[in-house]
């Protein structure tokens, strides 16, 4: 049985798996150690450092009204009070598996849910991605999965992926694993920068306002960029990084990014138009000698077609010329890793640099083919020096990071990607420990621990699609589930294009897409949950790689089971837009079904999170180290919702609450519910049970506004705030009496 996301409780009362405290970058420390651990009674708003917890489904303090019938079982327990302490059922960053069956209602799985535990079969295996720290008092006996385990070996416990919180605590290496910041700039490199900057001088000369930053400022800008963006997509080998011996189209890229995470906007901006007018040059240089190279050939072609032979041009020399231009040089790989840092920075930023990023990803994708990322990579059997692996594990890293940003725009502005899946024909990048090894001999220690086996991309993701698991002979790293889960995504995308817009619920096809499609993120969610480097806490040191997937997870069911084209023209933050797509609703038709009904779970358990911790706290600190999968999977979440509530107002009156399905009625109690944990009480026992629903949706768009309107580095979050604020105050309008 698939194991529920559970934090058992120490006979202390603390928790026996939280994350240590984060490995902060100098002062880029805004957030605390967020990882789920269980309440322990006190207000997550007032007190920050309070782990993050699941939300418990409780009875609100307002009247439930006319919002389903709610009655008491015979232990004097709400049937929607999901969930008390002891209950044998947690929804922590997952909803459980059984609960995404659609051959099984709601209500059922809601009935068994309130079993005693002793008789309850859905009582929750330990998932090992959060067993890792367990205390052995507290590890349930129940078998976890680790990397190059055989399910049939001995019982003896095997060697996990190495966690990049134990990097350093052998002290025979300490010395060994010692590294510099990797944003420190020397004085000697900052002197290398400065005569590499010379050489360019000629290209930047139209740039008459900029200067190289000091030593000091440009090593702010590379402490944001490692800081912030970095670990969201870890391409970059932080050991061996040297900013003086680096390409300057990469340094200024680097640079870019990490002012931007500095907040400083203008001097990011800049440093993006230095790092373009750099690789503009390289380009039109390459375009120029490729240019050169096939005149000269068509030159020597017309003299050989003179000759009417038709044999002539199999001849050596014309062989020679053909090679001579095929091996017309092309972006070199730190060239790509800037293109790609440029292409993911603007994506997020102003209309005018998304549409330069889109741009520019025709590029990237014609760059990374010729870098070879449809060719296989497999070094199985090769014996490497860590400094091979490293450049090829970088390689590696760099086409996947190519991979999701394509993806990333697809899932963004409904576009197709530019990479197919299919075509990613390289491996699965190694654990994080082993990337981040500081040393030869780390390296190799974490690699006889972890026993990582190769496994193609697309063999892994074509084995998630057919619902089986692939954690069944190990687990995979953290940053292989995240590129598999934009794999899945991106063949929902696909899927839709083909089936079309208006006929999915009543073709056979999709709905047998449907479910093998569910069986595939069922698949994956196992693997996420045998993985050690998956974490629900973006601080962690381990990354934010995890928690990032459980976004996309959820976006995944979302769009599954609901078609949200209209929701495009919500991140143009234009009102007028976004009231056609929040009125119209031939824009986003809507089939309510049990499928659809566990697409609207997933967003109310997306919304239960930030309320549990506390939506001030949330807007203040969290979302600035939150990936942009968050926002994106905020917005569909709210609109979804927002839609569903319409349809669902509009039976009700036309047919009264006895038009709902006894599912339909218990999610919106859920969402009842969860508006009354933030205090707010919208339900007038006087209103008929439609407008009730009206001012529910409204109460709930207004959550989702004030969860996006923190403190963002991106405008695409500032954005996605904006329109989350115009769609609550137009359902709130339409509430007010005119």
């Amino acid at each position: 049985m698939n194991g529920f996301l559970m934090r058992p409780q120490a006979q202390d009362g603390t928790d026996p798996v939280a994350d240590p405290p984060p490995q902060v970058l100098g002062d880029n420390c805004i957030m605390d150690n967020t990882d789920l651990a269980p309440d322990t009674g006190s207000s997550a708003q007032s007190n920050p450092a309070l782990p993050v917890t699941p939300f418990i489904f409780g009875s609100s303090t307002g009247d439930i009204s006319n919002l389903g019938s709610m009655q008491l079982n015979g232990d004097g327990l709400n049937e929607l009070d999901l969930l008390d302490e002891n209950s044998s059922l947690a929804f922590h960053d997952f909803v459980p598996s059984q609960f995404l069956d659609t051959d099984i209602s709601l209500s059922e799985l809601l009935h068994q849910s309130y079993m005693p535990a002793h008789l309850n079969f859905m009582v929750p295996e330990f998932p090992a991605a959060l067993a890792e720290s367990q205390s052995p008092q507290a590890r349930p006996h129940s078998p976890t999965i680790h990397p190059g385990q055989d399910l049939n070996s001995a019982a003896s416990p095997p060697p996990k992926i190495p966690s990049i919180d134990n990097q350093h605590t052998s002290h025979s290496d300490l010395a060994d694993d010692t590294t510099d910041k990797p944003w420190a700039v020397s004085t000697s490199a900052y002197q290398a920068i400065s005569n590499k900057l010379l050489h360019s001088k000629p290209i930047l000369s139209t740039l008459t306002e900029f200067s190289l930053p000091s030593r000091y400022t440009l090593a702010r800008y590379l402490e944001g960029y490692f800081g912030g963006f970095h670990h969201h997509l870890p391409f970059l080998h932080l050991p061996s990084f040297d900013p003086g011996k680096v390409e300057l189209e990469l340094l200024f890229a680097l640079a870019a990014l990490g002012a931007l995470y500095r907040f400083e906007k203008a001097r990011a901006y800049q440093m993006y138009g230095v790092c373009r007018s750099l690789i503009d040059e390289r380009m039109k240089i390459h375009r120029q000698q490729t240019i050169a190279q096939v005149t000269a050939l068509a030159a020597t072609d017309t003299v050989r077609s003179a000759a009417h032979s038709p044999y002539y041009a199999r001849t050596p020399q014309h062989a020679i010329a053909s090679v001579a231009v095929s091996e017309a040089p092309y972006p070199t790989l730190q060239q790509v890793q800037a293109m790609i840092i440029l292409m993911a920075m603007t994506a997020w930023c102003e209309e005018p640099l998304v549409r330069e990023s889109l741009a520019m990803s025709s590029h990237v994708a014609v760059f990374v083919r010729c870098l070879g990322i449809h060719q296989d990579d497999t070094i199985i059997g090769q014996e490497m020096e860590w400094s091979a692996w490293v450049a090829h594990e970088e390689l590696r890293r760099t086409l996947l990071a190519a991979y999701v940003c394509f993806n990333l725009q697809s899932i963004t502005f409904n576009i197709p990607p530019m990479i197919l899946s299919q075509e990613v024909a390289i491996c699965l990048p190694s654990c994080e420990a082993e990337w981040n090894a500081p040393s030869s001999a780390t390296w190799q220690r974490h690699r006889a621990q972890s026993r990582l086996r190769e496994r193609s991309f697309t063999t892994t993701l074509d084995q998630l699609l057919m619902g089986q698991s692939i954690s069944d002979k190990g687990a995979v790293s953290g940053f292989s589930n995240y590129a598999l889960i934009h794999g899945i995504v991106q063949k929902i995308f696909l899927d839709r294009q083909a089936a079309g817009y208006h006929v999915q619920g009543l073709s056979q096809t999709w709905s047998m897409s449907l479910k093998s499609t569910e069986k595939a993120l069922g698949a994956w969610q196992r693997s996420w949950e045998a993985t050690t480097e998956s974490t629900l806490n973006p601080s962690s040191p381990k990354g934010p790689l995890g928690f990032s997937a459980t976004a996309l997870l959820r976006l995944a069911h979302i769009r599954l089971n609901a078609n949200l084209g209209a929701c495009r023209d919500l991140i143009s933050g234009d009102p007028e837009r976004i009231r056609q797509a929040c009125t119209n609703t031939q824009l986003c038709p809507l089939i309510r079904s049990p499928s659809l009904d566990r697409a609207i779970l997933q967003c109310i358990h997306a919304l239960s999170i930030p309320i549990r911790i506390g939506i001030p706290y949330v807007a203040r600190t969290q979302t600035l180290h939150w990936s942009t999968e968050h926002s994106i999977c905020y917005l569909e979440c709210a609109f979804l919702l927002t839609r569903w509530m319409q349809e669902a107002a509009e039976a009700v009156r036309v047919g009264g609450m006895a038009a709902l399905r006894d599912d339909e009625q218990k999610l919106l109690a859920m969402m009842r519910n969860l508006v009354g944990e933030n205090n707010l009480k919208v339900v007038d026992s006087n209103e008929d049970p439609a407008m009730q629903i009206c001012r529910l949706a409204a109460a709930m768009a207004r959550l989702w506004a004030d969860i996006s309107s923190g403190i963002h580095v991106f405008h695409f979050e500032h954005r996605v705030g904006m329109s989350l604020s115009a769609i609550a105050d137009l359902l709130e309008s339409e509430l007010s009496p005119s």
